[in-house]
């Protein structure tokens, strides 16, 4: 029988063995570590396309709600989502909206004039891994906001809009809110968050082709004294609404009323300005139109030129009376305001008395109105509609009260305004 401690061959085998465990155990660990070193960025890759995907999905589904419109201060809040954001330490920056560093240069301060840099429906992160682009649906609008006055709003230097740019690891908690311009007719999505980069957003898509005509008018309304003049803009808008850029484009515009400055535009980065004046009383329908293009129009009201009747005298007596001329071209209603002041007849423990003031247009009596003030006011009487022609206007005193040392009720008269 063969002894095992007198076995030779087993003797040998052992230490083989145990050298090629040794050896397989050792290049397996530096497969591992060198494994480590090269899966690691890729490992922060993975959690920020994570985080990609949660953000795109929140931005997507927020479309759907309210807007808050900027320029109403009273307006509710508009859709909100907080996101937490976590930036790990091999990212240098995730932005949303705009490309801040286009030039490829790492400082993300000195951003050139007029460069690419996105037009709001886009996201960058760069670690070591590079730059990665992330595109949203085009009408995603993703805008850096400013704190005024407890509001937010956009955050606009400069006629430049920005995106929002996050450096430095660490977690973040941001606020995006679906907000309205009504005056762009834009749609964007506010981040509730200021930076210092200043990365700048395109206005405009290259790419963009011109489908209609858009066309605002401001102010809203302009009396009809052939001088003041309200301002005409037309842009070039693509079929989704979004601006196009293009140049050259041929506009001829037209008015219903007033006299326009001109009415054969050409573009420059897709828009174009006229001003209108008008001395007739009305609404003014604008119309801009271009061959291939769907046209655009807006309205503008042209009131009557304010008549102003200045007196600039007192009223002591109530069988006194103040009277005034004017003249109207044409059946209107106007509104009729007093502006002056007077003065009180006070009796110690009874109260004070003011005066009335009365005001009559060609016989008919448009009502008395309490002048309580000692210094300037306006007081607005009720409306009255106002044939063309010649008219007669009289202010008088209803209710003269006075006592030595009590006090008097007399009535100093600015002027009046009639306004349509």
């Amino acid at each position: 029988m063969c002894s095992f401690f007198n076995d030779d061959t087993a003797s040998i085998e052992i230490p083989i063995r145990l050298v090629v465990y040794v050896i397989l155990t050792g290049a397996i660990l530096g497969i591992f570590a060198i494994g480590l070193s090269n899966i690691w960025p890729g490992m922060t890759t993975n959690g920020m396309e994570k985080q990609r995907g949660e953000i795109l999905v929140s931005l997507t589904s927020m479309q759907n709600g309210g807007a808050r419109n900027l320029i109403d201060a009273d307006s509710p809040s508009g859709n909100i989502r907080t996101l937490k954001i976590k930036i790990p330490e091999d990212v240098d920056y995730l932005a949303f909206g705009a490309d801040p560093d286009p030039d490829n240069d790492h400082n993300l301060l000195n951003t050139p004039e007029g460069m690419l840099t996105g037009r709001g429906n886009v996201m960058y992160y760069s670690g070591k891994s590079g730059k990665i682009r992330i595109p949203l649906d085009e009408y995603i609008e993703l805008r850096e906001g400013r704190l005024e006055s407890n509001r937010w709003v956009l955050n606009e230097i400069g006629g430049k809009q920005y995106g929002v740019v996050l450096t430095g690891k660490g977690n973040y908690e941001l606020a995006f809110e679906l907000v309205y311009d009504p005056i762009s007719k834009e749609k964007y999505t506010l981040v509730h968050m200021t930076d210092e980069l200043n990365a700048y957003i395109n206005p405009y898509d290259p790419a963009v082709l011109p489908n209609n005509l858009w066309v605002s008018v401001n102010p809203g309304s302009i009396p009809a004294d052939g001088i003041t003049n309200a301002e005409i803009l037309v842009k070039l808008k693509d079929k989704k609404g979004r601006d196009a850029p293009n140049d050259g484009i041929n506009i001829h515009l037209s008015g219903s009323l007033g006299h326009l400055s001109g009415s054969n535009l050409t573009t420059v980065k897709g828009k174009a300005r006229a001003t209108i004046t008008s001395d007739v009383v009305g609404t003014s329908m604008i119309t801009a139109t271009s061959p291939g293009l769907n046209p655009g129009s807006s309205s503008l009201t042209i009131k009557p030129e304010p008549i102003i009747l200045e007196f600039n005298r007192w009223i002591y007596d109530e069988d006194e009376e103040l009277n005034g001329q004017f003249f109207t071209d044409q059946e209107l209603e106007y509104s009729i305001s007093f502006t002056g002041y007077g003065s009180k007849f006070s009796v110690p423990l009874a109260g004070v008395w003011w005066p009335n003031v009365s005001i009559v247009i060609d016989g008919v009596a448009l009502g008395e109105e309490i002048i309580d003030s000692e210094s300037t006011i306006s007081r607005t009487l009720k409306q009255a509609t106002l044939p063309a022609g010649n008219h007669n206007l009289n202010i008088s005193l209803k209710n003269d009260n006075y006592l030595p040392l009590l006090g008097d009720t007399n009535i100093y008269v600015g002027k009046i305004v009639l306004s349509g």
